[in-house]
């Protein structure tokens, strides 16, 4: 049976083992600078859209102009309950009767590909590109 000075001479031994040479070093700065590379080549800027789209099970039922105050209740026949409220150039789900209330807590939203969903009720709010923004139609997604 080993005693307690033989187990962490064992420890540090394997430590030692496991100590980077010079170039272990090189090749982790050179990976971590690689895993940024995809986000500085592709943007990763959103811009603000003026256009934004519910959806439920898939099915578009309303586009919202961003640009008009209005209020709107998705409610369906199951009971499912959503109330969307447009103001200030932003999107929110101010109301819903799902237990969760994570499309609530999402708060406004106004970039193209942002979305709130309410995974309870099926619903999707998800802010589309308008015509007249200058981003190209890309889209970037936040979950």
């Amino acid at each position: 049976m080993k005693t307690t000075k033989g187990k962490f001479q064992h420890i540090l031994t394997s430590i030692k083992a496991l100590q980077m040479k010079p170039l272990d070093f090189v090749l982790v700065i050179i990976l971590m600078i690689a895993s940024f590379t995809p986000f500085l080549l592709l943007g990763g800027k959103q811009t603000i859209s003026h256009q934004a789209q519910l959806r439920v099970n898939r099915q578009v039922i309303k586009t919202f102009d961003l640009t008009k105050n209005q209020t709107y209740t998705s409610q369906d026949g199951d009971g499912d309950i959503n109330k969307i409220e447009v103001r200030d150039g932003r999107i929110a789900i101010v109301y819903a009767n799902c237990g969760d209330q994570i499309c609530v807590t999402k708060g406004f939203i106004n970039k193209t590909g942002q979305t709130i969903v309410c995974l309870p009720h099926k619903l999707v709010i998800e802010v589309i590109h308008s015509g007249n923004d200058d981003d190209n139609g890309n889209r970037i997604i936040d979950y």
